[in-house]
């Protein structure tokens, strides 16, 4: 029986320990590619140092060449660096434009989320139904307001017909006036007995005008009947808009309720299919690929299948429960303290991933967790003493006797996660991620977790009781499998439910309510469009009784203009009937005795006055219906204010309906709105810290690029330094050699001005003076240092030379070169005779 435990949790040993392995392995490549690397640094600079000396020119040159081009790469790569930290501290700025952006979204999705209460909902709705019956009060204040404006209106116009009419009793006043005092003018002439003949042309042409005034009163009337008749027509039109509106407003306002009552629903059955997604999205299940239980060759394939169909899904609600941590022996927060619920919860979740991969196998072994398998596991956990990624033996053998006998028993470790700020998610994630890499990525140990992650170890035992643990040491994840020698003891308190990551019941009722979102989405949609048609018929009601309105208005005031002109041509009419009249009478007073006239003229006198008081009283008249008018305009002026008022109050009304609309619709999509504004703004935190990370990064690059640039160029100089100095050197050689050469081209000049005469073993100057130590060959006259200093002479030169040889007595004898000499030394002597006579004779 221990043979069995002990076989099992072994084998599951050595494939953690290749897996560990395999990690030092890349780590050791690593280092041998660093140490490459600085032994290729230390052999360039070795080349750098190098003497002079050891150094030719050529191999300095290209030391140098290729310095410099290590330096343009270098420069290139510290340019390409520069440009990325660049780059990367403008997305760092972009991306925290973004974070704060976010987060002030989030702040309000925040904040509504928080009043998105069920009686903040229902109080706004409230709101909103006062607030549309106001909207409905302050239209019919504002029809009511409309109506004042047009009774208001009519009234100006009745005060300004009145106005007009009193305007033309004055203008016939004033005419009557007129006609009068041509009356009494006309009697005083026909008095005087002048001007007959004009008086009698003046009632010919009085008639004329009567006549003409009579055609002209007949058409302004046609044209006044006219218009009333259209003011007749545009009143009845605008009862038939104003009519036609109200219908329009209470259909409008019957579909804007309809659409707020619909876009409720499709809200509620948003949020039931975004809770239910939720749920789904959060579910984290294995899909294992076909085959893998009777995988053989193949298993590494499937593998490969395996990662690639598989991802964690974040789980927002485990995001917001915390595991405690403690500090290492550095002191460094870190070791995570789950309570006991804590890894009941952990377990309980693994475990309905563990019983899914069974049942996708077809194998008949279910997991089971019971409090003792907890306890088991924990105690593993919790007595674990070897630190790393490796077994403990002795923590494995004990728990038999402490918590419970196993008959069968195994286990399957890895590394978890831990830090100060550390969650469930984080944890589910941990656990996740190392369920896939012992089903998928195994092969260093065989298969062996697999094969006890994925139940085939177990195959043909019913329950696996299982229980999973954190080492309080070090982090590292142990999941404990085992069969118990008594299961009644196991099972002791009960089994626990472990939960199901089978969707299916989830996507049916996902598949309900998306059913029920689209008919109500439908339902929106046709209350949209009865809205929106309800809506532009009203707009279109309110512009027809604008536009008859309009019309009314100016049929008005063309009635009010054609009873203005009828009134005139009247006035005119009567004007020229009494200049007619007055006319008339002067024309037949023509006629009449003294008496008669005088009568006549006191008669047309007494007219005169009385027309003056008619007019007096017109102009009064006219007076007292201007006052009037002016009245009727200021209450129009205030009716049309109140009116815009009302009219402001309404949109006012409307604008508070619609922000309370606005409202509650940000109180019933609160929830899937934070979480939008959440997942918004924890990605913008997320790629803040990426791009400050990238940031870093490419700065920690940048600072290694400009560094290999500046040792590139230190480089480049010393090799330079290097070359230079063999230049100097070469153009000092150069210099020295061309100096010797010209010294010794003088040299030789020098030596071939000067002449040697030589005479046995005897060599003399060209004064005469014998000379040692100098070697003489082929002609040529050396030091005793080599160095050449004359050549010796055929020729005695000089009379000190001739001396010295005579004195010497060492004349040439026969020979080659002596013959030579000979010759000469005739000459010299016969030139010495000469020399000597000629001395003799100045003596």
């Amino acid at each position: 029986m221990k043979k069995n435990i002990k076989t099992l949790y072994t084998a599951t040993a050595v494939a953690t320990l290749l897996m560990a392995a395999k990690t030092q392995t890349a780590q050791a490549a690593t280092s041998d590619a660093e140490t490459k690397t600085n032994s290729e640094t230390t052999t360039a600079t070795g080349a750098t140092t190098t003497t002079p000396a050891q150094v030719t020119k050529e191999s300095a040159q290209a030391d140098v060449n290729k310095a410099q081009e290590v330096v343009n790469d270098q420069q290139a790569e510290a340019n390409g660096a520069q440009k990325a930290v660049d780059t990367a501290n403008q997305k760092v700025k972009d991306a925290q434009a973004k974070v704060d952006s976010t987060k002030a979204t989030l702040d309000e999705a925040t904040e509504a989320k928080q009043e998105a209460t069920q009686e903040n909902i229902d109080k706004t709705k409230n709101d909103i139904s006062q607030a549309e019956s106001d909207v409905t009060s302050k239209q019919n204040e504002a029809s009511q307001a409309e109506s004042n404006v047009n009774t208001k209106q009519s009234a100006v116009t009745q005060a300004q017909s009145d106005v007009n009419t009193s305007k033309a009793k004055v203008d016939q006043a004033t005419a009557d006036v007129n006609a009068k005092q041509a009356s009494v003018d006309n009697a005083q002439k026909v008095l005087d007995g002048t001007d007959a003949e004009q008086i009698r042309k003046n009632a010919d042409d009085a008639q004329k005008a009567v006549d003409s005034d009579k055609a002209n009163v007949q058409v302004k009337t046609t044209d006044a009947t006219n218009k009333a008749t259209a003011v007749s027509e545009a009143q009845k039109a605008v009862d038939t808009a104003q009519t036609a509106a109200q219908t329009a407003k209470t259909n409008a306002d019957t579909t804007s309720q309809k659409l707020a009552e619909a876009q409720s629903a499709v809200n509620d059955a948003q949020t039931k299919v975004n809770s239910i997604n939720d749920q789904i999205n959060s579910v984290n299940r294995i899909e294992m690929p076909k085959g893998y239980v009777n995988a053989k060759d193949n298993i590494a394939e499937l593998g490969k299948q395996g990662l690639a169909m598989n991802k964690y899904k974040e789980d927002e609600k485990a995001k917001q429960e915390k595991i405690a941590a403690v500090a290492d022996s550095r002191g460094v927060v870190g070791l995570l303290r789950l309570t006991d619920e804590q890894q009941k919860e952990i377990t309980l979740w693994t475990a309905g991933i563990l019983n899914d991969i069974r049942k996708q196998l077809g194998l008949s072994n279910r997991i089971v967790v019971t409090n003792k398998s907890l306890e088991f596991a924990k105690y593993i956990a919790d007595n674990s003493t070897i630190a790393g990624i490796e077994h403990d033996d002795k923590a494995l053998q004990d728990v038999n006797k402490a918590v419970l006998q196993a008959r069968i028993q195994a286990e399957s470790i890895g590394l978890g996660v831990g830090g100060s700020d550390i969650t469930m998610n984080d944890l589910q994630e941990a656990v996740y991620d190392l369920m896939l890499q012992m089903l998928f990525d195994d092969a260093y140990s065989n298969w062996g977790h697999a094969m006890q992650i994925s139940g085939m170890e177990f195959h043909g035992v019913k329950d696996e009781y299982f229980g999973l643990g954190v080492r309080q040491k070090d982090n590292i994840i142990g999941f404990e499998t085992f069969y118990p020698e008594d299961p009644a003891k196991a099972d002791e308190g009960g089994r626990l439910t472990i939960p199901s990551v089978d969707t299916t019941e989830l996507q049916a009722e996902l598949t309900t309510a998306q059913s029920d979102l689209n008919t109500k989405s439908n339902a929106l949609t046709s209350a949209k469009s009865a809205n929106d048609e309800a809506q532009s018929a009203l707009t279109t009601a309110n512009n027809n009784l604008a536009t008859a309105q309009t019309n009314l208005t100016n049929a008005q005031k063309a009635k009010t203009q054609a009873d203005s002109d009828l009134e005139t041509a009247k006035t005119q009419l009567t004007t020229d009937e009494a200049k007619l009249a007055s006319a008339q009478e002067a024309v037949q007073a023509l006629s009449a005795d003294l008496a008669t006239k005088q009568a006549n003229l006191q008669s047309a006198k007494d007219a005169l006055e009385e027309s003056k008081k008619n007019l007096a009283s017109a102009e009064s008249d006219l007076t007292a219906k201007q006052n009037a008018l002016t009245e009727a305009e200021n209450e129009l002026k205030s009716a049309q204010d109140a009116l815009t008022s009302a009219k402001q109050a309404v949109s006012d009304a409307q604008a508070k309906v619609d922000s309370l609309k606005a409202k509650l619709d940000s109180l019933t999509n609160a929830e899937p709105n934070y979480e939008a504004a959440k997942t918004a703004y924890d990605n913008a935190v997320s790629d803040l810290k990426f791009a400050q990370d990238d940031l870093d990064a490419f700065t920690g690059v940048n600072k290694i690029a400009q560094a290999k640039l500046d040792s590139a160029k230190s480089e480049l100089a010393k090799a330079q330094a290097v070359l230079d100095k063999i230049l100097e050197k070469e153009r000092a050689e150069e210099a020295l050699k061309k100096a010797e050469e010209e010294a010794k081209e003088a040299a030789v000049k020098r030596a071939q001005a000067t002449h040697f005469y030589q005479t046995g073993s005897k060599l003399f100057d060209a004064q005469g003076k014998e000379v040692t130590g100098y070697v003489v060959k082929d002609n040529q006259v050396y030091d005793a240092k080599g160095n050449l200093v004359g050549v010796v002479s055929k020729k005695v030169m000089t009379r000190e030379l001739h001396r010295a040889l005579v004195k010497a007595n060492t004349l040439p004898q026969t020979g080659n070169e002596s013959t030579v000499l000979a010759g000469l030394g005739v000459a010299l002597i016969g030139l010495g005779s000469m020399l000597g006579v000629a001395k003799r004779k100045r003596q």
